[in-house]
């Protein structure tokens, strides 16, 4: 170990200076942590999973107890269409904000969960479709919509890795 000596002992500054100098590498050598993916509705930001396989997509919320405020969940489409969401499995009522490009095309409020005993296998929820194609589908908790006033045409930021693909497997 390096350290400067004076009269045989370590100089208290000496010291100071490599914890001070070690704790820089440290921090220098971690990789940051990646910021979760978020989408941003006029100037309301939403933190989101993204729910990209076809597994991910059909469970979707389902099984959860609740949603934080602030938080939600999305299914980006590589095309715009008209997507089926019902809630099977679902514990708490939400909204669906329906995207396409950089605006919201039509939102679904507060939409209602299933009683626990019914059987979405056998039960034929009901299924919610925007009125217009989206290729970006926001799921956040009930009331939301009402609270921040979003409305159709209001413009929406997607961060990086929200539309982004899931990575090839390798072969």
């Amino acid at each position: 170990m390096w350290c400067a000596r004076v009269t045989g002992r370590r100089t208290p500054g000496a010291l100071a200076f490599l914890l001070a100098l070690g704790a820089f590498f440290a921090a220098c050598s971690r990789t940051p942590a990646p910021s979760a993916p978020t989408i941003k509705i006029r100037s309301d930001v939403v933190r989101v999973d993204v729910a990209r396989t076809p597994e991910e997509r059909a469970r979707g919320l389902g099984g959860r107890a609740s949603l934080a405020p602030g938080a939600g969940m999305a299914f980006p489409f590589d095309e715009p269409g008209r997507p089926a969401f019902w809630m099977a499995g679902m514990y708490f009522d939400i909204d669906i904000v329906w995207i396409r490009g950089a605006r919201v095309v039509d939102l679904s409020e507060r939409l209602p969960h299933p009683p626990p005993e019914i059987d979405p296998a056998t039960a034929g929820l009901p299924e919610y479709r925007p009125r217009e194609p989206a290729d970006l589908v926001l799921e956040v908790p009930a009331g939301t919509v009402h609270a921040m006033g979003w409305e159709r045409g209001d413009p929406v930021e997607v961060s990086p890795g929200v539309r982004a693909s899931p990575p090839a497997s390798a072969p």
